[in-house]
């Protein structure tokens, strides 16, 4: 039996949404084609007509995480002349999903690195770079619109990233939903101060 296109990318949605959750909650090393297929109600048999491997359902993940953090980031872009305002409305995101951070940790953050221990050279390890290289250059962006500098821009674009991944970590590691608001909050104030002495 033919399988009707429409089905087909319904199910494949499926997948992919039931692995960006499993990924985050469990971890790529831990989850199995199995787990996916149970999560997403799809038949086990029926994974490899869309995924031959987990590595390839990967990469398809990866890919959306990018897709949505650029629609994200337009959005922003669209919605706020600032951008000072923006970087501070960026720092304060991870708080929309504060329990799941405490949780599970940032569902990018782990997920990159623990496909980068595949090996540099991976196709996830590079798909995760990719991933990390859309925060760096929005936000390298939003300080060069500020006036400052490019070189100086790209590093503290890196300082912010650093920072409010960091501040995922350690709040989850802790189990603090206190810590993850503090430490934003801390980081939000540094962009202030950090603008305002940078901008010419």
């Amino acid at each position: 039996m033919v399988v009707a296109p429409y089905a087909s990318e319904e199910k494949r949605a499926q997948l992919v949404a039931a692995a960006m959750q499993l990924f985050h909650e469990q971890g790529f090393q831990r989850t199995t084609l199995a787990h996916v297929a149970e999560r997403a109600k799809v038949p086990p048999g029926n994974v490899y007509y869309y995924f031959k491997t987990k590595e390839a359902l990967a990469e398809v993940v990866i890919s959306e995480h990018e897709r949505t953090l650029r629609a994200r980031f337009d959005a922003l872009t669209t919605a706020h002349r600032d951008p000072r305002t923006r970087l501070r409305l960026f720092v304060r995101s991870p708080l929309e999903a504060a329990d799941s951070v405490v949780q599970f940790g940032c569902s990018h953050g782990s997920l990159c690195q623990e496909v980068e221990k595949l090996g540099r050279d991976s196709t996830l390890a590079k798909a995760a770079t990719r991933l990390m290289s859309v925060y760096l250059e929005w936000t390298q962006e939003q300080f060069h619109a500020l006036g400052i500098e490019r070189r100086e821009a790209r590093a503290l674009a890196a300082d912010l990233v650093g920072a409010t991944k960091g501040a995922l970590l350690l709040a989850n590691a802790m189990r603090s939903r206190e810590i993850l608001t503090r430490q934003l909050r801390r980081i939000e104030a540094w962009v202030d101060g950090s603008t305002a002495r940078q901008v010419r």
